[in-house]
């Protein structure tokens, strides 16, 4: 993927409260376990190599937010479920996400979830969180370019079985991202709507 300049830009990085950026514009914020593949499907959807992507799980130190071709912001959030780091660095996080999430900034979440592993705990805890303080969010079920064809219908059915209805993708291949694009798109103008009607 080449990278442009004028797509996603970095906007802020967020190590504490008072670096949130400020304005008006809506936040789709990405969570998941360590290592799901937050990074490399952000990289696909800003159109640009700009999250630092690596095998080794906790990359992601704070939020990061990104600035979208389409208007709106991209939040970065670490892995949930990292044990690798101190507890005071962990809970700094949760501070940040409870912060983040409780500014009713947040259009949309989107849960990543690994495609081989439909039923990690650390997964059904981020649904039960968002829907508790109210933020809607979709299912991505990541790196299906690694699920045999023979093995779709199936993995596809056990992650709706836990989640709901489930977009999945591969940042590799390209594979869902237009339509995941459009149902972000989706999502935040009917938000804006029913913020304006």
């Amino acid at each position: 993927m080449k990278k442009d300049e004028s797509r996603g830009a970095l906007v802020a990085a967020v190590h504490r409260r008072e670096d949130f950026p400020r304005g008006g514009h809506a936040v789709v914020a990405m969570v998941g376990r360590s290592n799901v593949g937050k990074s490399s499907l952000l990289n696909r959807l800003l159109g640009a190599d700009v999250a630092r992507v690596g095998k080794t799980p906790g990359k992601t130190r704070g939020i990061y937010f990104y600035e979208t071709r389409d208007g709106h912001h991209i939040a970065d959030l670490p892995g949930a479920g990292y044990a690798r780091r101190s507890k005071e660095e962990r809970e700094g996080w949760a501070r940040l996400a409870d912060e983040l999430f409780g500014s009713g900034r947040v259009s949309l979440a989107l849960r990543l979830i690994d495609s081989r592993v439909p039923d990690a705990s650390a997964d059904v805890e981020l649904r039960d969180y968002l829907e508790g303080v109210g933020v809607p969010s979709l299912a991505v079920a990541t790196k299906w370019d690694r699920v045999g064809a023979a093995e779709r219908v199936r993995a596809r059915r056990a992650i709706e079985a836990e989640h709901g209805a489930v977009w999945p993708v591969s940042a590799k291949t390209g594979e869902g991202i237009d339509e995941l694009r459009r149902e972000i798109r989706r999502v935040i103008s009917r938000g804006e709507e029913r913020a304006h009607g």
